[in-house]
């Protein structure tokens, strides 16, 4: 178990967050081991904790309750991990939270959908010097795809490359676990994915458009390392017309999860 260590709440988000703990379960009298049952976890993560590696969002929940922070610890957690991702990248990740529906073309499996090991795969490409926090970064990108577990999960509607499915993307392993969780994906209502056959014109990017439960339309789109998110209406009509023509050369929904289920098979061992 990590030793204790002196923390200064004011050096970091990370050191605040793990003093606010510390501080909340001493004044309870309570030691490690017992707040560490009462959130069902290990007295070893408790420390690390309290020692400045903050908890993932379902942890930190649970810490609050338990604390009775009032919310504060959550909240904090959310923004440590807003402030994590690029600058152009936030404002869309906090929509696309709330969005109704969202409407999306990619030339890889999008986010949303990902396995945590396709996800990372995809990260390591991006970062081969490893300088990023990828574990963090996976953990966060996982726990978005909650948006389909609550009561009102918004309607989304993908057009896919078709090269998405035959790239290998880590391993065929993890391909394989990958395509696989794109046909429990589309048994659900409200995820529809159709296909753009490999012969189809494209273009270099994603795009990306959300309606908010506003009704106001955002979009956004991204290459390799930059993106920008739009909310002027004209702007959105320009991407939205881009995703039009897309959508109109892919396949249908029933042909589409043939072919994804004819990938399955392309990436045995």
């Amino acid at each position: 178990m990590p030793a204790q260590n002196e923390i200064d709440p004011s050096e970091s988000l990370e050191s605040f967050i793990a003093d606010m703990i510390r501080d909340a379960r001493k004044r309870r009298e309570w030691r490690q081991q017992d707040l560490a049952a009462k959130v069902f976890s290990s007295t070893t993560r408790i420390s690390e904790i309290e020692n400045g590696d903050p908890p993932d969002l379902k942890l930190g929940r649970q810490l609050d309750q338990v604390l009775e922070l009032g919310g504060a610890l959550a909240n904090l957690l959310v923004i440590r991990d807003r402030t994590a991702f690029r600058d152009y990248a936030q404002g869309f990740l906090r929509d696309q939270a709330r969005a109704r529906t969202i409407h999306e073309f990619s030339l890889v499996v999008p986010g949303l959908l990902q396995t945590p090991e396709y996800a990372r795969a995809i990260m390591q490409q991006a970062d081969p010097a490893g300088s990023n926090d990828i574990d963090g970064a996976v953990r966060r990108r996982a726990e978005r795809q909650a948006v389909f577990d609550g009561p009102h999960p918004p309607w989304f509607w993908v057009v896919l490359d078709e090269n998405a499915l035959s790239k290998v993307i880590g391993s065929k392993q993890v391909m394989r676990g990958q395509i696989e969780r794109l046909l429990e994906a589309v048994e659900r209502p409200f995820i529809n994915v159709q296909i753009l056959e490999a012969d189809r014109a494209a273009i270099s990017g994603s795009v990306s458009l959300l309606t908010l439960p506003s009704g106001e339309r955002t979009a956004y789109t991204e290459g390799f390392s930059t993106g920008r998110y739009m909310v002027e209406p004209a702007d959105v009509d320009r991407f939205q017309r881009i995703y039009d023509r897309l959508h109109a050369d892919a396949l249908g929904t029933v042909e589409s999860e043939e072919i994804i289920r004819e990938a399955l098979g392309k990436h045995d061992d």
